[in-house]
């Protein structure tokens, strides 16, 4: 019965979304490919380009993509407009046009649109969108004790941890700043010290089920060094340069080396 009612108040939602959505093409508020290069004029590569980066968007209506007529206001500074699209990618569309035209307490009771147009709201915006954007996306790590061997094992768990972290960003800086900071890792330690320790790195997305696996690395310690090797579905095993350990360090210790190493390699490519 409860399941019953719940899809009946997600349907009514969905079509109270749909109605609003036919209602901002009716009033002009989501233009069409053509409506939205006649009012803001750029080639068809470039839209595919700010597309693809995140600086201009499109939203969804029964199959079709229709764009904000605010993104081709002339009156908007285009660039800080485009700044802010970009960090607000990670979010869902509709909800990235919400967050542009929604008075904010934060912002002195200015909407997005209303902040850019001076240097001091648009940096009091800059943080307040990355801030937004970030609940968006989490990445989650675990720490499991021991070697995965087989692929349907379920290995002893060690820790969870959980950062909110825009997804475009490396997934070894991510899963850092996961680990890296206490308050987001559960249990609390102490924990144990093993000779093998297996990593995995998923990402979820707000509004959807389940959780994306990213990556699993597994971790072999001999002699002082961390061994480690990076398996990701549909390619072949790689290995990363061997980590220098203490013996007295534990497996999430041992994690955060290597992820802390691979994450400033990265960085500096």
């Amino acid at each position: 019965m409860a399941s019953s009612s719940q899809h009946v108040f997600f349907e009514r939602l969905r079509r109270q979304s749909l109605r609003a959505r036919r209602q901002m093409i009716r009033s002009g508020e989501l233009l069409t490919e053509e409506e939205f290069r006649q009012r803001r004029p750029i080639s068809t590569k470039q839209l595919l380009h700010s597309l693809a980066s995140g600086s201009i968007f499109s939203v969804e209506v029964e199959g079709a993509q229709y764009y904000p007529a605010l993104l081709a206001n002339p009156e908007q500074d285009y660039r800080r407009l485009a700044t802010i699209c970009r960090i607000l990618w990670p979010a869902e569309p509709h909800s990235r046009l919400h967050f542009l035209t929604a008075r904010n307490a934060a912002l002195g009771g200015m909407t997005p649109l209303e902040a850019m147009r001076n240097d001091e709201s648009y940096r009091r915006l800059l943080v307040k969108a990355r801030g937004w954007a970030s609940e968006w996306s989490r990445t989650l790590v675990e720490v499991r004790i021991g070697e995965c061997l087989d692929s349907d094992a379920v290995l002893p768990l060690a820790c969870t941890a959980v950062t909110e972290i825009d997804p475009r960003i490396s997934i070894w800086r991510r899963a850092f700043d996961a680990l890296e900071s206490a308050g987001n890792v559960q249990p609390d330690g102490p924990y144990p010290k093993a000779a093998a320790v297996t990593v995995f790195i998923s990402r979820s997305a707000a509004g959807q089920a389940g959780v994306t696996r990213e990556m699993r690395l597994d971790i072999l310690v001999e002699k002082g060094v961390a061994h480690a090797g990076v398996v990701v579905a549909g390619f072949p095993r790689s290995d990363l340069p061997a980590v220098r350990v203490h013996k007295s360090d534990d497996v999430v210790e041992v994690a955060l080396k290597v992820i802390r190493q691979t994450s400033k390699r990265a960085s500096q490519r």
